[in-house]
């Protein structure tokens, strides 16, 4: 028995369209496009880090939270911090993810000893943002170094002083 071309045909296309909606999804690019001092007072610091993220999928997704590891001057480790941040990923789309991560001195020596050295200040942030949903999700993993200037730390010490009146 011949098979018509045209009946051939939509069984190419039906199985072609269902390998093509059994692709594994891409993960989201991310580029860290700045990293700042927030807040900086006796309790911690708090620092804010600007995701990019480009999602090339056609389907969206979801971020979930973001996880930052702090360390600054090289030696001093000021923790890890999660905060729930839901952000949705539009296909093919770019999207920024500000995330304050909060982070408690570890010691008064830490906060004495950058406050007092009056120059850069050099950090690595290396976090994780988890992208997905309850049943399937992926940290994707970003980091960056920088330096913080002396004028940065002092402007943020100075917004975090209580107003007197």
């Amino acid at each position: 028995m011949r098979v018509p071309a045209i009946a051939l045909a939509a069984c190419v296309l039906v199985a072609a369209i269902s390998l093509a909606g059994c692709a594994k999804p891409e993960p989201p690019e991310l580029t860290v496009k700045q990293v700042k001092v927030s807040r900086i007072d006796l309790g911690g610091i708090e620092i804010t880090v600007d995701v990019e993220t480009f999602n090339p999928n056609s389907i969206e997704l979801s971020a979930r939270r973001v996880t930052g590891q702090v360390l600054v001057d090289g030696r001093y480790d000021l923790g890890t911090v999660t905060v729930e941040k839901p952000v949705v990923l539009p296909a093919h789309g770019k999207t920024n993810i500000e995330t304050p991560l909060s982070l408690s001195w570890q010691s008064v020596t830490t906060l004495a000893s950058i406050a007092v050295s009056n120059r850069p200040v050099p950090y690595t942030v290396k976090g994780t943002v988890n992208v997905g949903g309850d049943r399937l999700n992926i940290d994707m993993p970003f980091t960056t170094q920088g330096t913080f200037t002396a004028q940065e730390l002092a402007q943020a010490a100075a917004r975090s002083l209580p107003i007197v009146r």
